[in-house]
């Protein structure tokens, strides 16, 4: 992992380990998926949530958290596409992607010199590459943002808005070339 500091880890969420009750990212609905249905939705297998954390300085304390992000996988339909990217070599029935459906970073820690957001955005796109390379299927990354300033987060990183609607703002769409350039 390409982490800004030395002491900062991204591993897979384990709750016996790190202390999901005490993240606030600032959004409701964010800090309520990591605290009620994060670690259920792994044992269910429809999702992947992995944390940014500090060491902890006891052994036997909750490790604290810095952020977090969540893959999974859908579909979407080619007519969903951005226009830029709608191409005759896609078929109509449904695309796989990679959804980013969850990212957040602790409010303290928002906008700051480590750039946590932008280190948790870079691995979830690695960590998608790494999906699209292993299995050979997934045409791109896609998020639903939340807020205005997530859809600006994502916009300058490449994200393109697609014909599909989430809640007021439209999904959002890196293709796979972008995640292969990375």
């Amino acid at each position: 992992m390409n982490l800004p500091l030395a002491n900062m880890q991204l591993q897979p969420l384990q709750t016996d380990l790190h202390d999901r009750q005490r993240f606030d990212c600032g959004v409701h609905e964010v800090n309520e998926f990591l605290h009620k249905h994060a670690r259920r939705q792994m044992e269910q297998r429809i999702n992947r949530t992995w944390v940014l954390t500090a060491r902890a300085a006891e052994p036997s304390a909750l490790v604290p958290l810095l952020g977090f992000f969540t893959l999974t996988h859908c579909s979407i339909l080619r007519s969903e596409m951005p226009p830029e990217t709608t191409s005759n070599r896609y078929p109509r029935y449904p695309l796989p992607v990679i959804k980013l459906a969850w990212i957040g970073v602790q409010s303290e820690h928002q906008g700051g010199a480590l750039r946590i957001g932008e280190t948790l955005l870079m691995e979830a796109l690695l960590t998608a590459r790494q999906i699209v390379m292993r299995t050979g299927f997934g045409i791109a990354v896609i998020t639903d943002p939340l807020t205005d300033k997530s859809e600006q987060f994502f916009l300058k990183y490449g994200f393109q808005r697609m014909q599909r609607e989430f809640g007021q703002r439209r999904t959002l769409f890196l293709p796979v070339k972008t995640l292969q350039s990375l």
